[in-house]
């Protein structure tokens, strides 16, 4: 009757012995508890619906066709899954625009075994006087040891490959290819020589894996940063499109995992829809969904041990530990799997599934909320939500796994409650001798023995300020806007004693090296556990077995609050 109270019952053992082991061991010498715990079960409790034996399942698909880096208004530029995977293409540094001192090098020295192989390794040396690395080139400004000592050992030993690839793309370019004027080739070997100079070309582009257009006239000091990386977000940012409509906007693609879930779709698909391609009807059958931990379909069979759905917890107001556990254990043994097989890069809608039980009954499967509040495992819309008509799944063209070398450049960034500042620290930048230089050892090595401090006078020391470490950059705040209470960060230069000029960050992260910094970060990038933002290349294969290889950037967690040492006003004793 209306109004009134719910009530509940719960059923619970009662046991006469304090031993609980007894009755929970399910003896067999009395078949007729066993009955009645069958029974207690619900195992002889019969249901309206039978057991799924076909589904039959139609989709439609639409490739992703276009990929647009950055923001909104950026030009998109055409992309194929079989050519590159999305994560190379988005992440990847254009390094021939900063190459370190070991990768011009090494591209020299490769060079010149190619000369060799066409048998006129005799111009080796000519190359080495036309193209010399220099002393001052690189490496002996540089922070650490270990690229100072590179620099020297191979000055006037090696060939500048950047230099030298640079003149060769554009000789060979013209409509009719020729060699560099310097050095001198004579007649009989230009062209061997030439067919050296085209094997090495070839051989460079397709080394590491750069943005398009990195490789043809790529002028020094152009920005290394990839086309979709925001400064002021410290994270990449792209949208890929279908030919059907459809956006899938990635506004925060930080870790290097790349899947449905990055994405958000903004687009508004065609109607009626164009560019799609039918798949199916395909008849199928269900199999079981298993998972570790689910609760076993009849009494005396034995459960997973590993997993103790018991042991969770969760506190009172913890409603999605409870939901979690409580879906795991009631509702676990009813999810059947229907696979699909479709291409990568794909958009999947699923536009019919009926499913046939063991009565001959054929149940239509809709979405899972018939109003299209809540899909699972389909592209949401900015919102949130996403209409059931329009309900569809990314099959992303992401790798499976790739193999990540060290970090060549880490930057931290947190805040220093003492000083009321936040900063931005480079702990490790890439040497010129491609290894991580260590600042802060750097740093350590770089500081002067310090005279002790004269007594004789009555009156101590007085600084207006001590220095923080010279790798440590403030980020000021400023607003973009009198008007807009958000806050940006922006990157300064702080001038320390005895220095005619402040230090500058030397890394590709917080550059350029030259003119005034330009990075500003917004305040909420740079929340109270800190950030870290490190460079590393990764090596992957593709769907057909080509290599990739490529410089990306990762954002991670940071290490909490620290203390720079900043003080003002303050007298050494």
């Amino acid at each position: 009757m209306a109004g009134e109270p719910v009530r509940w019952a719960r059923l619970e053992p009662g046991s006469r012995d304090r031993e609980h082991a007894p009755g929970l061991e399910a003896r067999l010498h009395d078949p007729l508890w066993l009955i009645g715990r069958q029974w207690q079960f619900g195992e002889f409790a019969a249901s309206d619906g039978g057991s799924a034996i076909v589904a039959s399942l139609s989709a439609s698909l639409a490739p992703l066709t276009a990929v647009r880096p950055g923001r909104s208004g950026t030009a998109a530029q055409p992309y194929s899954v079989s050519a590159v995977p999305l994560e190379t293409l988005i992440e990847a540094e254009n390094v021939h625009a900063a190459p370190t001192l070991r990768m011009r090098v090494r591209a020299g020295q490769h060079f010149e075994r190619l000369l060799a192989v066409g048998r006129v390794g005799k111009y080796a040396a000519a190359y080495r006087t036309a193209y010399p690395i220099a002393a001052a080139a690189d490496g002996s400004d540089a922070p650490d040891a270990s690229s100072r000592r590179f620099a020297a050992l191979v000055s006037g030993r090696a060939v500048d490959g950047e230099r030298l690839a640079r003149d060769l793309r554009t000789a060979l370019a013209k409509p009719a290819p020729a060699l560099p004027a310097t050095p001198v080739i004579a007649a009989a070997d230009v062209a061997a020589v030439r067919t050296a100079a085209q094997a090495w070309l070839a051989w460079a582009d397709a080394l590491v894996f750069g943005p398009p257009g990195a490789f043809t006239g790529t002028a020094p000091g152009t920005s290394p940063a990839p086309a979709s990386w925001l400064n002021e977000r410290l994270e990449y940012t792209f949208a890929a499109s279908s030919p059907d409509g459809v956006t899938l906007e990635a506004d925060e693609y930080t870790d290097g995992h790349l899947d449905w879930h990055t994405f958000t779709a903004t687009g508004i698909a065609a109607t009626p829809p164009s560019g799609r391609t039918a798949l199916g009807p395909l008849t199928m059958v269900p199999t079981a969904v298993n998972y570790p931990g689910m609760p076993a379909s009849r009494l005396w069979e034995f459960e997973d041990g590993q997993v103790n759905f018991g042991a969770l917890e969760a506190g009172p107001d913890d409603l999605s530990r409870m939901l979690l556990a409580g879906f795991a254990l009631i509702y676990g043994a009813n999810w059947l799997l229907v696979p699909l097989e479709v291409p990568q890069g794909t958009v999947v809608r699923i536009t019919r599934l009926d499913v046939r039980d063991t009565f001959g009954s054929t149940t239509a499967i809709g979405p899972t909320a018939p109003a299209g509040e809540w899909t699972m495992f389909g592209l949401s819309r900015p919102n949130g939500t996403a209409g059931p008509s329009e309900a569809a799944l990314l099959a992303a063209p992401a790798l499976a796994a790739s193999v990540a070398g060290r970090d060549v450049e880490d930057v931290l960034l947190l805040r220093d409650e003492a000083a009321n500042l936040a900063w931005a620290i480079e702990r490790a930048i890439e040497g010129a001798d491609g290894r991580p230089a260590d600042l802060a050892q750097a740093a350590h090595e770089a500081v002067a023995p310090t005279p002790p401090a004269d007594r004789s006078a009555e009156t101590l020391p007085y600084r207006l300020r001590t220095d923080p470490p010279p790798y440590w950059f403030p980020l000021l705040p400023q607003r973009a806007q009198p008007t807009d209470p958000s806050m940006t960060f922006q990157l300064g230069l702080l001038p320390r004693d005895g220095e005619p000029t402040p230090p500058r960050p030397r890394g590709r992260l917080l550059g350029p090296l030259s003119g005034p910094p330009r990075v500003a970060v917004r305040e909420d990038e740079v929340p109270r556990e800190g950030a870290r933002v490190t460079r590393a290349y990764q090596l992957a294969r593709w769907i057909d077995g080509s290599t990739f290889l490529w410089l990306g950037r990762r954002k991670g967690v940071g290490r909490g609050e620290g203390s720079s040492g900043l003080r003002f006003d303050v007298t050494d004793e």
